[in-house]
């Protein structure tokens, strides 16, 4: 799909989109639940990004202390931020999506197919240095020499 065309829908079509289903859903419900619903929402994505933060890096520390890469952590951290958001900004599709994304089988397996369609690869490498003539350890060296600053 072309970019504009990505963003025209993005901006233009979902806010229509979304407009038009809250006036079918209070027309079905009323109007007074779809605003509960919506503010409700809004709260709640409020508080996810209050406390995402300081969660997200305790997660990610801890497995960095584990000596995991915290690739799931982050994964994680940046799903839970983006429910968030979409809880934040009214309307019934973006809320729908931002429930998906807080579901924790759902969550995990979004996070499976975005990391199936990109390609991680980690390498170790390990070099040693041969060792030296003499036995004394490299931080006791003590290299004498005169240093003249020329302007």
């Amino acid at each position: 799909m072309d970019l504009r065309i990505f963003i025209f829908l993005l901006f233009i079509g979902l806010p229509l989109l979304e407009i038009y289903l809250l006036i079918e859903a209070g027309s079905a419900i009323g109007a007074i639940p779809v605003i509960f619903i919506i503010v409700f929402t809004g709260v709640l994505g409020a508080l996810l990004l209050k406390h995402q933060g300081t969660y997200s890096l305790s997660r990610i520390r801890k497995s960095m202390e584990r000596g995991e890469i915290p690739a799931m952590a982050m994964f994680e951290s940046v799903f839970i931020f983006a429910a968030a958001i979409l809880l934040l900004v009214p309307g019934l599709i973006t809320d729908t999506l931002g429930i998906f994304f807080l579901i924790t089988p759902l969550r995990r397996l979004m996070i499976g197919k975005v990391m199936g369609l990109s390609r991680f690869t980690t390498v170790a490498t390990h070099t040693q240095k041969p060792p030296d003539d003499d036995d004394t350890p490299p931080s006791s060296r003590v290299i004498d020499g005169e240093c003249k600053r020329e302007d």
